[in-house]
C-alpha cells in the first residue's frame, strides 16, 4: 500500500516545490522579465521546475506579440535550460514525470537543447543579429560536447566564427565579449576550442 503511494508522492512533491519556488518570484506579465527570472531560477538557484514554466509563458507571450527577437531569446533560454546542471540535480523527478515540453526526456535533454538553439539561430539570422548568432552557435558547440558529439561541436564552433566575422563587418568598432581571463581575439578563442577537440 505504501509503495503504491511513492510515484504520487513524488509528483505532489515536485508540484509543491515548483509552486513554492515560483512564489518567491515577483509576478509579471513582461516576457523579458520572465526569462530573466527563469535564468536566475535554473542557473543560480538550481530550481528548474518553475523556470521551465516561466520560459514557456515568455515564449507564448512573444508569439502573441509577433516579436521574433523576443521569441529568439525565449528559445535561447530554453536551450540553456535543457543543458543546465540544475536538471541533473532533479534527475529523479524528470525521469519519472518528464518536462512541460512533452517531447523532452531526461535522456534526450541535450538534443532538446540543440533544437531550441536552432530555433533561436534561425530567428537571429533572419533579423541579422550576428552577435547573438555567434553566441548561439558557440553554445550549440558546448552542448554537442556535453553530448559527446565532437564532430558536430567542431562544426558549430566554426559556424560561430563565421557569424562573428559577419558581425564585425557591420560593427567594426564593437568587439565580442570573451570569457573572463581570456586574452586574444574571438578567432583565437575558437581556434583553441578546435585544437582541443582535434577538429579536422
Amino acid at each position: 500500500m505504501r509503495r503504491a503511494a511513492g510515484p504520487l508522492f513524488s509528483l505532489l512533491f515536485a508540484v509543491t516545490l515548483s509552486a513554492c519556488a515560483a512564489a518567491l518570484i515577483p509576478a509579471t506579465s513582461d516576457p523579458q522579465k520572465k526569462i530573466g527570472y527563469a535564468y536566475m531560477l535554473f542557473d543560480e538557484q538550481q530550481r528548474p521546475l518553475p523556470a521551465e514554466r516561466l520560459i514557456r509563458e515568455a515564449i507564448e507571450a512573444y508569439k502573441q506579440q509577433n516579436d521574433e527577437l523576443g521569441l529568439a531569446e525565449g528559445y535561447r533560454a530554453y536551450g540553456f535550460f535543457f543543458r543546465s546542471p540544475a536538471i541533473e540535480k532533479w534527475r529523479k523527478i524528470y525521469e519519472e514525470h518528464g518536462f512541460l515540453d512533452k517531447s523532452a526526456t531526461y535522456f534526450n535533454r541535450y538534443d532538446e537543447s540543440i533544437e531550441y538553439f536552432e530555433h533561436s539561430a534561425r530567428l537571429f539570422e533572419k533579423n541579422d543579429k550576428y552577435d547573438s548568432l555567434t553566441n548561439i552557435y558557440l553554445n550549440m558547440g558546448f552542448t554537442y560536447e556535453f553530448a559527446k558529439k565532437n564532430d558536430k561541436a567542431c562544426e558549430a564552433y566554426r559556424t560561430s566564427l563565421v557569424a562573428s566575422s559577419k558581425f564585425k563587418e557591420s560593427n567594426p568598432s564593437t568587439s565580442i565579449t570573451l570569457p573572463k581571463g581570456f586574452v586574444g581575439t574571438y578567432e583565437d578563442y575558437i581556434n583553441g576550442l578546435l585544437k582541443r577537440l582535434e577538429c579536422k
